[in-house]
């Protein structure tokens, strides 16, 4: 290659990042700023905060960012809103299918501790460890179409015993105590075991069951236990049953939460509380709307996979 071509070369890469970053700083400000991003108005400002995707202590960044709602950070983000003055009540804009009960918890407990006004936003669905921590906010709003609840937990595990035989894959386990191997893929549980297992879920779900109760002042244990069916319901029928407080829209969220903090629902700020770093390449270049995009992609892709595969994996209980 010749010295001429060369500085094309070069020239052409600095043009293309310059315009990956004003592209960034494009979605940046168009998307509200990231985070502290706001509009403003003269009598108060609701913080918003997102929370999208599967509840996990778990949840990490990737190339892609964030993926899924990661309990510290909504708890800290929760009280940091407390504590700021400039911050009169908070709108939680969530969309989750639910997942760990320890990490829905602990954002239960922060939405409880809350001293100004909380409302939930329900975007597709509130399901789940999702509808566990939206249950002790003052208000939730869905729109007519989204579905709400499934309260309930589930354990699976897979029996592939069958299978190593068949393909001629040896499995040898050893341990040190009786249950250390409980729920392994290499042998089928035994009848004691799935009675142990049973009783440990019974007792989250009773707590489940008690939480949203205490959440939800209209709804008492037997009623929040009658729905505690494992079923989510649209918006419509969730408020007959008493699981929401309002049918609207995200608009509608952001004014329930300026009424309940006594502001002027005609004029008041909005301020998005994001995290500091996405830590990932695609949001740093184009801003959040880009990770989102590329982690609905990789979601879709995920599932197509899950869904072709008879049993992947084992885990903990999930509140679903």
């Amino acid at each position: 290659m010749s010295k001429g071509w060369k500085i094309v070369l070069i020239v052409g890469v600095v043009i293309a990042v310059m315009y990956a970053a004003l592209l960034g700083l494009l979605f940046y400000f168009g998307d509200g700023g990231g985070r502290g991003g706001a509009s403003w108005g003269s009598s108060g400002t609701v913080g918003v905060v997102r929370l999208d995707g599967v509840i996990s202590a778990d949840s990490q960044a990737s190339l892609y960012g964030g993926g899924g709602i990661d309990p510290v950070w909504a708890a800290e983000t929760l009280r940091d809103a407390d504590a700021d003055s400039s911050i009169d009540a908070v709108v939680l804009r969530v969309n989750s299918p639910g997942g760990s009960p320890a990490a829905s918890w602990e954002i239960y407990q922060a939405v409880r501790e809350m001293q100004k006004p909380v409302v939930v936003s329900v975007a597709d669905v509130v399901a789940s460890g999702a509808y566990y921590f939206s249950s002790a906010a003052d208000s939730i709003v869905a729109a007519p179409s989204s579905e709400v609840g499934s309260i309930g937990v589930i354990l699976t595990a897979q029996d592939l015993q069958g299978l190593f035989e068949k393909i001629g894959v040896g499995y040898t386990v050893i341990t040190k105590g009786e249950y250390k191997d409980i729920g392994s893929p290499a042998r089928e549980m035994t009848a004691q075991e799935k009675a142990i297992l049973s009783a440990q879920m019974e007792k989250i779900y009773q707590r489940f069951i008690a939480d949203v109760a205490e959440g939800r002042q209209n709804l008492d244990e037997k009623q929040v236990a009658a729905l505690a069916n494992g079923l989510t319901y649209p918006g419509e029928e969730a408020l007959q049953l008493g699981l929401i407080d309002k049918v609207g829209s995200y608009a509608d969220a952001l004014d329930e939460a300026a009424r309940l903090a006594q502001l002027d629902t005609g004029d008041y700020g909005v301020r998005y509380m994001e995290p500091e770093s996405s830590g990932g390449i695609l949001p740093l270049l184009f801003g959040a709307r880009a990770g989102d995009l590329a982690r609905s992609l990789g979601n879709s892709l995920a599932n197509g996979v899950r869904e072709g595969l008879s049993g992947a994996s084992s885990g903990g209980p999930r509140v679903e």
